[in-house]
């Protein structure tokens, strides 16, 4: 495609939407020295934390840990703005850990905007795409609501919960892509009608904001940071301190009573999650309280942590009971749980239904397969979370200016990485719920740990040009530390065994055996120890697991076994099995819905060996 770039209003790449798709798909298109703009609704937003303050958790923090390791945002921007950060799942092995980060949102949103103007590539704009100009197998331009007309080479949309979106809180509903803000209302047609994408519907929610010194803190249980603290970001010289001089601030831990499940369960003829105005799928793993109620009766209390929004801000979030009740409903619940019987709403709970485009129709570059130049990041996939957004934006941005300079495309490999699994996820099995990544997802999980993102990642970040040379040199030293000490772990021995080996103990640590043996490792990142030592211990478990996959792939499946009960096995994945009955493992593993953890199962009851460790 040829179009003319000497009008000022030409650009290389857009990208619309200044979410957590946007930030990175607008950065990693900078970075890679394009002429880029970002284009959304409402500048002073960008990077908004529309639901909990928080990033990282489980599955999530390892895809942080990923962005930060191809120079991405997220991780950085979080360590920036944390009120605290703590590592999670430390009782189990370090596959499966991660970084959780609570965040001032309103200092994230700053330091956001900040770091998108520091960009000599990148541009910032104001403004509402009304509509888009197609030129055969091309899109070519759009037009804002302000009458201006935008042409580019590749367009990349992170659009969120604003395609076509709707707020509900009760029986009413207006239209609005979050609280306050209005949604993006013609782009949906233009997809589908002259794009000719298969668009779908989906659905989330959020709990009301409470006014803190209304909350009775003394009722419940303090969650409180770790010490030492641990941080995202691996690109720089040194970790980042929390942002504000005193100790981390504390998360706070209660719970739902019977008192209400009684209250919702005598007022959902009042919800419009109940009552058959929305329609959209919402997140199975991120239920709303009157989900919980409704969908696990047996469980008579359900967790809620109460989570503050920002330093000397009097606000905090409820995490745990996202509501499209009424308000007044809303103000029962919270006078039901212990600690908020008096606490008074800022900002009320609200559910949002928004348009999706179907992922299936896209390339595991997320470009359009019908549309080369127009890519797609985040909710508009159907993925749930910033931080799946967040690494759908990367790779967006990436081949978004990759294409409008006419190179070769880059694609993440589900066998290095957990944004490699997303995508693949998304673009082969689609999807029909809201998307949320789990460890589980990933049959390689023992490899592509929170620990190693650098030395799985950052050379390939390092050789499409996305680091600075600062970045790079960091990236370096650790490296050439590691392999000196790897080599000084293999020529030393003791008791006739090399320390490499001793090392395999999971007694033993390398802190230790580095001062017993007086190797000075104090002036050295903790990061760089923990990776070694991690590499060194789960090499055996990788190399078992990796083989077993290798043998197991063709593993024929009995054709009588989609009618035995298989323990474990969810109603969901027997159901699938049963209509599309692979003939061996591989095939089951393209089934949609279907996880590494399910497919191990299935091999555990064909062959009897033993799980993977974790």
């Amino acid at each position: 495609m040829t179009l003319l770039k000497t009008h000022k209003n030409h650009w290389d790449v857009i990208v619309v939407g200044g979410g957590h798709a946007g930030i990175e798909a607008a950065l990693a298109s900078a970075r890679l020295g394009v002429k880029t703009l970002l284009l959304t609704l409402h500048l002073d937003l960008i990077g908004q934390m529309s639901c909990n303050p928080s990033v990282g958790g489980i599955g999530k923090g390892h895809i942080v840990r990923e962005i930060d390791a191809m120079g991405g945002a997220m991780g950085l921007l979080a360590d920036q703005s944390a009120l605290q950060l703590r590592i999670l799942n430390t009782r189990k092995g370090a596959a499966v850990q991660a970084i959780r980060a609570q965040c001032d949102r309103h200092r994230y949103r700053t330091l956001a905007r900040q770091l998108l103007d520091g960009h000599n590539s990148l541009f910032l704009r104001q403004g509402e795409v009304i509509s888009l100009e197609r030129q055969g197998d091309f899109l070519s331009a759009l037009h804002l609501s302000d009458g201006s007309r935008l042409t580019f080479s590749t367009l990349v949309l992170t659009s969120g919960t604003f395609l076509n979106g709707h707020l509900h809180i009760g029986l009413s509903s207006t239209s609005g892509g979050r609280g306050g803000e209005r949604a993006s209302l013609s782009l949906s047609e233009f997809l589908r009608e002259k794009c000719g994408l298969s668009l779908g519907r989906l659905k989330t929610g959020t709990p009301p904001r409470l006014k803190g010194r209304t909350i009775d803190f003394s009722r419940m249980e303090p969650q409180q940071g770790d010490t030492p603290t641990p941080f995202f970001s691996q690109l720089a010289p040194l970790p980042p301190s929390l942002f504000f001089d005193g100790p981390p601030l504390p998360c706070h831990l209660t719970h739902t009573t019977e008192q209400t499940r009684d209250v919702i369960q005598k007022n959902l003829d009042r919800s419009p999650l109940y009552s058959g105005k929305i329609h959209g799928i919402g997140p199975r793993y991120c239920p709303s309280i009157e989900d919980k109620v409704v969908k696990f009766p047996d469980h008579l209390t359900h967790h809620v942590f109460i989570e503050p929004e920002g330093l000397g801000i009097d606000e905090y979030y409820p995490n745990g009971i996202s509501t499209s009740l009424p308000v007044d409903v809303q103000e029962l619940i919270l006078s039901s749980i212990p600690g908020l019987e008096k606490s008074m709403i800022l900002r009320p709970g609200y559910a949002v239904e928004y348009d999706f485009v179907f992922p299936d129709q896209l390339r595991h570059t997320l470009s359009v397969k019908s549309l080369p130049n127009l890519f797609l990041a985040g909710q508009i996939n159907g993925t749930t979370g910033y931080e799946e957004a967040a690494g759908q934006g990367l790779v967006a941005g990436i081949n978004a200016a990759r294409f409008s300079q006419g190179q070769p495309p880059w694609t993440p490999d589900r066998q290095s990485s957990y944004i490699g699994v997303m995508v693949d996820d998304l673009v082969t099995h689609s999807i029909d719920e809201p998307y949320r990544m789990f460890t589980s997802r990933a049959e390689n999980r023992l490899y592509i740990r929170n620990d190693n993102a650098v030395d799985r990642l950052s050379p390939q970040a390092s050789a499409l040009g996305l680091l600075s040379e600062p970045q790079r040199s960091y990236m370096n030293s650790r490296f050439d530390f590691q392999n000196a000490l790897r080599n000084t772990l293999h020529s030393s021995r003791r008791g006739g065994k090399s320390l490499y080996h001793l090392l395999r103990s999971p007694e033993l640590s390398l802190r230790q055996l580095l001062q017993e043996e007086r190797i000075d490792i104090s002036s050295v990142p903790s990061l760089w120890i923990d990776s070694l030592e991690q590499e060194i211990k789960y090499e055996g478990y990788v190399r078992i697991s990796l083989e077993r996959w290798n043998r197991m792939e063709n593993l024929p499946i009995p054709p009588s076994l989609f009618d035995q009960p298989i323990p474990g096995l969810s109603n969901e994945i027997r159901t699938r099995l049963r209509k599309s009955r692979p003939a061996t493992l591989h095939e089951a593993l393209s089934l949609r819905g279907m996880t590494p953890g399910a497919i191990d199962l299935l091999r555990i009851f064909l062959t009897k060996e033993p799980a993977s460790p974790s």
